[in-house]
């Protein structure tokens, strides 16, 4: 292998966008004005979306990879809600605001909203109707992460240049210890055992230099863990009831939402739970 064309890849870009979606995600969780949150949920897609771009731009090259991805795409493509955040992606970036609905909590002094997918042009899947749309973000999210894991698996030393810079990244690499001297612009001679250091100190070196993958923070992610809910995060019956009720009405055959009619729906519960209760 010619210097000039010697590349490590690494996925710390993608990792990075990991990081991007997971915070807005959460930050969905804490918002209550509707305008904020359609912010957020538009910067999460794109974030979400860009992180399968850039695995694909720096693997690209590598051997295997193009095989390994055909795989996964059908994989996701079998993936109902992938496939719904795919398709919400492409319309905030090309057509305008996703569709929701959200509620504030009527308990007295409740300040917490509550909001669900509804009313997009694709109906919601099953696994996410009737969900927080964070919760949906934070799952998405650990999909992606998951998927990112396999590929490390896959592809151990590509993924991470600190990794490609051990004694068994070079060799499962095909590389010398000269192309990496000449690539890192360290001194000639440090390319021959008799004249500079021992291989396994100049990779050290090139390695106390490079950021590698935090794979525990991709474990944890893709894990799905998260905060738990306060007391005020949490819809009480009636915002439950009010938001499914919504809900149902924009992802059922109408596809309309009618307040006045989910209104008399409320009101009709409410008169029969009390007459039960008397």
């Amino acid at each position: 292998m010619s210097a000039h064309r010697f590349r490590l890849t690494s996925l710390i870009l993608v990792e990075e966008r990991l990081r991007e979606a997971i915070y807005f995600a959460r930050a969905l969780r804490r918002k209550s004005n509707a305008d904020i949150v359609s912010y957020h949920l538009n910067a999460f897609l794109a974030a979400a979306r860009s992180v399968t771009f850039i695995l694909q731009k720096e693997m690209s090259r590598v051997q295997g990879f193009d095989s390994w991805w055909s795989d996964r795409q059908q994989e996701l493509s079998r993936d109902s809600a992938a496939r719904f955040f795919l398709k919400l992606r492409n319309f905030s970036q090309k057509e305008g605001r996703v569709s929701l609905v959200g509620t504030r909590d009527p308990k007295p002094g409740g300040s917490h909203w509550v909001f669900r997918f509804a009313g997009n042009s694709d109906k919601v899947p099953r696994e996410l109707i009737h969900r927080d749309v964070d919760d949906c973000c934070i799952e998405h999210v650990a999909k992606l992460a998951a998927l990112v894991l396999k590929c490390c698996e896959r592809f151990p030393y590509h993924v991470s240049a600190w990794r490609a810079l051990t004694p068994d990244g070079i060799q499962e690499l095909g590389l010398s210890i000269h192309d990496i001297c000449v690539a890192a612009g360290l001194p000639k001679e440090w390319a021959h055992a008799d004249g500079g250091p021992p291989k396994e100190v100049v990779l050290r070196i090139l390695r106390e230099s490079i950021d590698d993958l935090d794979f525990r923070f991709l474990r944890r992610l893709a894990n799905g863990r998260r905060e738990g809910r306060t007391a005020d995060a949490i819809p009480s019956d009636l915002g439950e009831d009010l938001l499914q009720r919504m809900v149902s009405h924009l992802e059922g055959p109408s596809r309309t939402l009618n307040m006045a009619e989910v209104a008399g729906e409320l009101v009709l519960t409410m008169r029969q739970q009390c007459e039960k209760n008397e």
